[in-house]
């Protein structure tokens, strides 16, 4: 009588812990068939995307830089694709997107305008972060290019020196200035290009001083091209912005520790409302961008 209890006793738990099991398996098994399952895209994110945005300048329409993205799509040594067009309001943060990025499209261009053209950095600033912010909640960002055009180059600048360590938002790897605007195109006649490089602007508007002020907030990871064109070389123009205005960031850059590069092209279509139609400047972008 004894033996018997010391068998039970011994071997209940064993029996207990196989029960267990046994209802746990049945559990599994009639749940796979009953409980709804969760599909292969919510359980795992979109394949990464490395977008090209291109920002257009003060008149504010995407269509200024088509010629420009439309030579990106055409080189197929790029694999660039199109992907979206974006126009923002700022007034109300309101997004139009046009367009689609499909599945086999791993470097879409976004092109991103304006609802009223502005020369204001700060709202340039607001709709990137839109558009970031819009691409960060429905793709999945590894890392984004930013092109900015004239009035669009400061905006993007802005914008990296306030949201480039934002976690929340996709992160910048490159950055392209084409005919920035950083000091109101404020002519510089008591110093060379050369010395705008070494030290700066002497002739600095509220805008640049943002610049000296808030340049130590920029990821100095960021690479960074500045491009100005050569519409005339005596006057060190483009014919609106100054090249002492396009490159007036570079010597914050270099402070900052940012791989930077500056150029002016020359050929055709250097006045400042063409120079996304030249194909110097179109260059530099594929082998900045793309290679």
């Amino acid at each position: 009588m004894k033996q018997t209890k010391k068998f039970v006793k011994k071997y209940r738990k064993s029996i207990l812990v196989s029960l267990f099991v046994i209802v746990f398996a049945v559990g599994v098994v009639v749940g796979s068939f009953f409980l709804p399952q969760r599909s292969l895209r919510s359980a795992t994110k979109r394949t990464p995307i490395y977008p090209s945005i291109y920002i257009t300048g003060s008149d504010g329409k995407t269509s200024t830089m088509d010629p420009m993205v439309s030579a990106m799509v055409a080189d197929k040594e790029t694999h660039a694709k199109r992907g979206l067009v974006i126009v923002v309001n700022t007034d109300n943060d309101k997004l139009t997107v046009t367009g689609k990025i499909s599945e086999n499209n791993h470097y879409p261009t976004i092109e991103v305008g304006m609802v009223k053209g502005t020369n204001n950095s700060l709202k340039y600033e607001r709709a990137l972060k839109d558009v970031m912010s819009y691409l960060g909640s429905h793709y999945n960002v590894s890392y984004a290019n930013v092109l900015g055009f004239s009035a669009g180059g400061a905006g993007t600048y802005r914008y990296l020196l306030q949201y480039g360590y934002d976690r929340s938002l996709p992160p910048v790897k490159k950055f392209l200035s084409l005919d920035g605007q950083y000091n109101a195109s404020t002519a510089q006649p008591t110093q060379t290009l050369d010395n705008v490089l070494q030290n700066g602007p002497v002739n600095q508007t509220k805008y640049y001083q943002y610049w000296t002020a808030n340049y130590e907030k920029l990821d100095p990871s960021i690479q960074v091209v500045l491009l100005a064109g050569d519409f005339n070389q005596e006057k060190e123009t483009d014919g609106v912005v100054p090249w002492a205005d396009a490159f007036s960031i570079y010597p914050l850059l270099r402070k900052n520790g940012n791989p930077v590069e500056y150029y002016v092209f020359k050929g055709n279509n250097t006045y400042h409302a063409d120079v996304p139609k030249n194909a110097e400047a179109i260059n530099y972008v594929k082998v900045f961008f793309y290679e």
